[in-house]
């Protein structure tokens, strides 16, 4: 039963929701010293406009003298329901406050230590487009553990490069629909995108 319910939930969150997976590399700095690994971020939108971003089974790993890796668990970092702000195609996301992070579920790693914390100083800001993500966390650790992380992950997404060419006799908010080229649209399609009054807008 529980089972059942768990999948209905989920089905009705992710017709709620849009998700979009990042996988990209992901630089770990712990107080000065960087390590380069591999991560995903996972963004969603929810039917009201907010965003949940999470980076789920983060781990500290370290290169040992022969050349093995030691991992160390952390958990998942998980931002719930934040605004955003949207600017040439790019969202971005902002965080800076304590928060806790919780147990992950990767059976490779036997203990997470992020639980263990309770709530941390966490600086985050994620800019992103439909392609691109990239993603500054800081945790401040220096009180309990000693330790500033810094996680750098992925790469700078590309601003979008649709512009909306008018006359200098066009009124700004005269409802004139171009294409995605900058042009008059001399006809209008169903189900097709057009910029109308500077923003993008599917007949």
């Amino acid at each position: 039963m529980k089972r059942i319910y768990t999948t209905i939930l989920l089905t009705m969150f992710t017709w709620l929701a849009f998700a979009n997976e990042y996988t990209d590399k992901l630089i770990v700095t712990v107080n000065g010293e960087s390590v380069e690994q591999q991560a995903t971020i996972t963004v969603i939108e929810g039917e009201d406009g907010k965003y949940t971003l999470s980076l789920n089974n983060f781990c500290l790993e370290a290169v040992e003298a022969d050349g093995t890796i030691t991992r160390m668990g952390v958990g998942n970092i998980v931002l719930p329901d934040r605004e955003a702000t949207v600017a040439d195609g790019i969202t971005t996301i902002t965080y800076n406050d304590d928060l806790l992070i919780t147990e992950g579920d990767d059976p490779d790693v036997d203990l997470w230590m992020g639980v263990l914390l309770g709530a941390v100083p966490i600086q985050m800001e994620a800019r992103f487009n439909d392609s691109q993500l990239y993603c500054e966390i800081h945790i401040n650790l220096m009180d309990l553990l000693g330790q500033l992380i810094d996680v750098v992950f992925g790469t700078e997404p590309e601003a979008s490069a649709i512009h909306v060419l008018t006359d200098s006799t066009d009124s700004k908010d005269d409802n004139t629909v171009y294409d995605l080229q900058g042009r008059k649209a001399t006809s209008i399609g169903r189900h097709s995108l057009y910029i109308i009054n500077g923003k993008k807008v599917i007949r």
